[in-house]
């Protein structure tokens, strides 16, 4: 029995899953619509979610998967053991699992391959942009040899299995593949079953290229009140089908769009749009309003870096020739944290870095941060060593770099995360905060590894 997705099942669920009924809020899912499915399971927290996963069946975890937004599915699939994900995804409709594959890691993306009974039929619509008739279309669909006579279509559509996505049209081709006419299922039962297929197909039929833009394709089977378009290549080449409900799909997604830039109601790729607009167009004074604060929050910065040097101008007056390296170490670690940010901005505001993994990207960046001054701090030893003669002052100025670069690309990506989360500005912030404090950092942890390492001189 199919029951509707309301808040008090959501709460019935919570309450099944605090009480450790798993197997009754599993059945309650399990009974519900696909999109309802998806809905509850998105209503979760995270942590339950990946809980619950790997109980929930496979043809379940499908409709969900199915449901959810790109990115919130791409997350969820990446939490399964690899046998989960490969069975969900052949429970998928091919154009479905396509589009789920495409979001994933590569390194995934290969393995769930490999593992798919379906991939044969998912592998060519990887090929394909996601905003195309080709990123839209199904593999799953009825093809016969235009040369076949009816009565052993059907002989070979009943020994198939019952499929997903039943399209209400059987599509004729040539012995080269190319497209050559489309027949209702419906005439297809009222002709005589020696009559052979091309007799029936219309040849005059709507096609679409592979690579038409996905909102060309819906309209046209909008226009013609189709059920299904086919998709050719460049050779007219049957390769593939788009179904109603996907073309659908992608207008609202397209006339979403539309409406959200004409009513200011912008996504955050829109907000990042907005937010460069008033800084570089808008009016002066809301421009000097954006960026003094954080300008003047530098300047203090600069001082406070000023007073540690100054702290330390025994050691100085000692060894003057620390203070020619000085500039290398506070420049290098503020230009790789502004690379940092850079990279941050851009990925958020396109989507690409997800909120809900911070920890990963902050992690992998601290790494190529620390990789970077190992390599160009070594290279600055050297140089450092050898030109002046002093082999620890090189020591001192390698282990100052590796400290600053790696603490500097970490903060590229924390603070202007932090920025975003408090609802502030990251492109006009987030360099600031990050010169500020390596100016400060740096300079100490440039004295202190001094002191350390060249003590005997000072």
């Amino acid at each position: 029995m199919t029951i509707p997705y309301t808040e008090r099942t959501l709460a019935l669920v919570l309450r099944l899953l605090e009480e450790e009924h798993r197997d009754e809020a599993l059945a309650i899912i399990a009974s519900l619509l696909p999109a309802d499915k998806a809905a509850l399971f998105d209503a979760l927290d995270p942590q339950v979610q990946e809980q619950l996963l790997p109980h929930v069946g496979p043809d379940d975890v499908a409709d969900i998967l199915e449901e959810l937004h790109d990115d919130d599915a791409a997350a969820l699939a990446e939490s399964l053991d690899a046998e989960a994900l490969v069975q969900a995804l052949d429970e998928m409709e091919p154009d479905e699992a396509a589009d789920l594959l495409g979001d994933l890691e590569p390194l995934l993306r290969l393995q769930a391959l490999e593992g798919m009974a379906a991939a044969d039929e998912v592998r060519p619509l990887l090929r394909y942009p996601d905003d195309s008739a080709g990123g839209l279309m199904t593999s799953d669909y009825y093809v016969f040899a235009e040369t076949e006579r009816v009565g052993q279509v059907f002989r070979r559509m009943r020994s198939e299995a019952p499929r997903d996505e039943e399209i209400p049209y059987i599509y004729a081709v040539d012995e080269q593949g190319r497209l050559t006419g489309v027949a209702r299922l419906a005439d297809l039962i009222r002709a005589h079953p020696e009559q052979p297929l091309r007799a029936i197909a219309d040849p005059d039929m709507i096609r679409v290229s592979v690579e038409a833009d996905q909102e060309t394709a819906a309209r046209l089977l909008q226009r013609y009140d189709l059920m299904a378009l086919p998709v050719v290549d460049t050779a007219g080449r049957l390769v593939g089908v788009m179904s109603a409900d996907d073309a659908m799909a992608a207008l609202e997604e397209e006339a979403s769009e539309d409406i959200y830039l004409a009513s200011g109601i912008v996504s955050l790729r829109g907000q990042e749009a907005a937010r460069s607009d008033l800084l570089v167009r808008g009016p002066i004074w809301r421009t000097w309003r954006v960026r003094a604060p954080f300008l003047l929050l530098t300047m203090l910065g600069g001082l406070v870096a000023g007073l540690v040097i100054h702290s330390y101008e025994e050691a100085l007056e000692a060894v003057i020739v620390l203070a020619m390296f000085i500039p290398v170490v506070m420049t290098m670690g503020g230009n790789a944290g502004a690379q940092s940010t850079e990279i941050f901005i851009r990925g958020h505001a396109l989507g690409q870095i997800e909120t809900r993994r911070f920890l990963r990207y902050l992690l992998r960046e601290l790494v190529i941060g620390l990789g970077m001054g190992i390599v160009l701090g070594a290279l600055a030893g050297i140089i450092a060593g050898i030109w002046q003669g002093m082999p620890e002052l090189g020591l001192v100025v390698e282990l100052s770099l590796v400290c600053t670069m790696g603490l500097a690309a970490s903060l590229g990506f924390l603070i202007p995360y932090g920025l975003v989360k408090l609802g502030a500005d990251p492109a006009a912030g987030a360099s600031p905060f990050i010169t500020t404090i390596i100016d400060m950092t740096g300079v100490l942890v440039y004295f202190l590894l001094a002191i350390e390492f060249l003590g005997h001189l000072l």
